[in-house]
């Protein structure tokens, strides 16, 4: 696998799901994708007890096998031993350096800030920035375009935008300096998954009008 930032980024998040079943279902809906360029999906179960996290992030694991490559959220360890491409951290579990386990998985982090930018660029070879638009999956104040092209600027490694967004805004954060989007709720929520993350892989792969 080549270690380099997905255009598209689907966080497929349990919470959001609404329960394991549905969540292995949109995991499995999901290897239709595989072989598209441009595309990973991360793995999220936030909150749960560290024994039952390790069996859904195994179960994940088997149901997304065959699709686009999978990224953890969670410890390296856990992700490279079970198998996972990938491995995110959020921006408060950033470790101060790579973790062995981590070195030949593609990594990513969280971030909110410019600052948190600087800290993560060296561990990493892509961040999430957001909430950009206002969330589907959960409050939280947006924080923009402006925020969003600051970040862009300030780093050094890839940016994907997160938050409240669909193929209608997509191009929106690529204008911004962004090299593609994460998603929650737009494909999670979606009838058809792999469908709605078609729509979105298109929407980051056109040339984006200046005038739109």
């Amino acid at each position: 696998m080549a270690l380099s930032a997905p255009r598209l980024l689907i966080v497929a998040d349990l919470d959001a799901a609404g329960s394991e079943e549905r969540w292995l279902a949109l995991l499995r809906a999901l290897v239709t994708l595989r072989g598209t360029e441009g595309i990973a999906v991360q793995v999220r179960a936030k909150g749960r007890p560290p024994e039952e996290f390790v069996r859904l992030a195994r179960s994940a694991r088997q149901a997304g096998a065959e699709g686009p490559p999978l990224i953890l959220n969670g410890p390296a360890e856990l992700a490279a031993s079970l198998g996972y491409d990938g491995v995110h951290w959020p921006e408060a579990a950033l470790p101060p350096a790579i973790p062995a386990a981590a070195a030949p998985l593609l990594r990513s982090a969280a971030v909110h800030s410019p600052e948190a930018v600087l800290r993560a660029q060296s561990l990493v070879h892509f961040v999430v920035f957001g909430p950009v638009f206002p969330p589907r999956s959960k409050e939280s104040s947006p924080a923009g375009l402006e925020a969003l092209r600051d970040v862009c600027a300030a780093s050094s490694v890839p940016v994907l935008a997160i938050g409240g967004i669909g193929p209608e805004n997509a191009a929106a954060c690529l204008r911004a300096g962004a090299a593609g989007v994460a998603v929650v709720s737009a494909v999670t929520a979606a009838p058809d998954p792999a469908g709605a993350a078609e729509a979105l892989l298109r929407a980051v792969a056109e040339p984006s009008d200046p005038h739109r």
